[in-house]
């Protein structure tokens, strides 16, 4: 079984990749563009994924975080 998810370019990809792995039954996560599908060791090992998660150690070192509530993370998962 597959779910597809559309994003837009601002989507936080790191974040929700963390956030669907850790759901007890996905086996697998992939991302595609434009026809391209990548592998997360393709994402995790990229140039791009690297800056993202360094900028994400800088906000928190900063103290530039943001806590998820019970409502918001039932609100994305449209769970009533």
């Amino acid at each position: 079984m597959e779910i597809k998810i559309s994003l837009d370019e601002y989507a936080d990809v790191p974040f929700i990749k963390k956030l669907l792995s850790q759901i007890k039954g996905i086996t697998n996560i992939e991302i595609s563009e434009n026809d391209k599908t990548y592998s997360w060791d393709e994402i995790e090992n990229s140039e791009y994924f690297a800056k993202v998660m360094e900028q994400s150690e800088n906000d928190y070192k900063n103290g530039k975080t943001q806590e998820l509530t019970d409502d918001l993370l039932n609100e994305i998962f449209n769970k009533k």
